[in-house]
């Protein structure tokens, strides 16, 4: 496959004239997302990571556009796993926030997909994505929601993530002591 028809599946992504085609194109780059080489040319576009992350914000579990969030979110986590897709998920500024709502009103699959790609930002080198957790106060009731009323996948997730964010502002507590109150309230931080 030619690198234009990349760009013409991305340009659905991000402007589509009907939710479907948005979401047929989000099914498109999944399937094209499973095969390594693709993979790569995926990840390093420089508009299908914010093509997708912008379809974050258009679908609701409330609504018909939920599958096109629950395939966004699943090429998301499958480029998690490639470095230059993993560069450019980092350089998204709005998708800690919307991964977060996504742990409390997503479907089934869409939290398993969040906490899967939070996880995975948390431990490549997340000290930024660790602190932006730890400082949005929705983020930890809804980790700890996951543990007990999420799928078995979910669940072991989120109970990793809430480890190492225990770790992490343990090895600061004083920090977070003073910038995130609702830490020492949870008792996250012991």
């Amino acid at each position: 496959m030619a690198a234009g028809a990349i760009d013409n599946v991305v340009d659905v992504l991000q402007s589509g004239r009907t939710m479907e085609a948005k979401e047929n194109a989000a099914a498109a780059v999944f399937s094209l997302s499973i095969i390594d080489d693709y993979k790569v040319i995926i990840g390093a576009h420089p508009r299908a990571i914010p093509a997708l992350v912008g379809l974050l914000g258009e679908g609701t579990p409330a609504d018909d556009k939920a599958g096109v969030t629950d395939d966004a979110l699943a090429v998301l986590a499958l480029l998690l796993g490639c470095p230059e897709g993993l560069e450019e998920i980092r350089k998204s500024r709005s998708l800690i926030s919307l991964l977060i709502d996504l742990l409390r009103f997503g479907s089934s699959k869409g939290k398993e997909n969040s906490i899967t790609l939070l996880l995975g930002l948390c431990k490549d080198g997340g000290e930024d994505v660790a602190r932006r957790l730890l400082m949005n106060p929705r983020s930890i009731p809804s980790l700890q929601s996951l543990t007990t009323d999420g799928s078995l996948k979910a669940r072991r997730k989120a109970d990793a993530l809430l480890r190492i964010l225990n770790r992490c502002c343990s090895s600061d507590k004083s920090y977070w002591m003073m910038h995130v109150k609702f830490v020492s309230n949870d008792k996250l931080c012991k």
